[in-house]
């Protein structure tokens, strides 16, 4: 008989984070309703994190770890340049329509915390800044990839393709469908 593996403490408590602050939203999160469904004691969850702003922290970090390695292990399973242009979008529409969606996390929790020089902003900042990265390298393997895509622009295009993303995952949310996402693909075959 094998055992189960005991799951850490801190793990427990960023699991039950990501839940609730997805679920429910940040300030409507309470630390007592984390420790509570987590299982774990108050003392060890203040052995964890000094505050709930500090295990947003923690959740956004792992939040982010998981997205960015999504994306990059779908991206490595391609080698065509322009699928791997395409398989952005096109994935966060997939993942839309196969999940109870709720909006993108990073835009959730910066709606709620509005001040720029907060350090849970400067999460969000950080995770975007990653992500266009991301596709301003698919943008740049697609314009070297063959003549016909030389002139591109990437920084253009990669910014470009960032706000219509962004744009219809919102509008996705406001409307609990995923017409704006059916668009986003449209507009971003015509980039290039």
């Amino acid at each position: 008989m094998q055992k189960r593996r005991s799951i850490p403490s801190r793990e427990k408590i960023i699991k039950t984070a990501t839940d609730l602050f997805y679920r429910q939203g940040y300030h409507q999160t309470g630390i007592n309703q984390i420790i509570e469904e987590s299982g774990v004691a108050k003392a060890t969850f203040y052995s964890n994190f000094k505050s709930k702003e500090e295990l947003c922290i923690a959740y956004l970090r792992e939040l982010d770890r998981m997205d960015t390695d999504a994306i990059k292990n779908m991206l490595n399973a391609l080698h065509d340049p322009y699928e791997r242009y395409m398989a952005i979008i096109k994935g966060v529409k997939e993942y839309i329509e196969e999940t109870d969606f709720r909006g993108c996390a990073f835009g959730n929790i910066a709606v709620e915390i509005t001040e720029p020089g907060h350090p849970i902003r400067k999460e969000v900042k950080l995770h975007e800044d990653r992500f266009r990265s991301i596709l301003k390298d698919v943008v740049r393997d697609l314009k070297n990839s063959t003549p016909k895509y030389r002139r591109i622009n990437v920084d253009e295009v990669a910014d470009t393709y960032y706000l219509v993303l962004e744009g219809s995952i919102a509008a996705s949310k406001n409307y609990n469908d995923t017409w704006p996402l059916e668009r986003a693909v449209e507009a971003v075959e015509k980039l290039v």
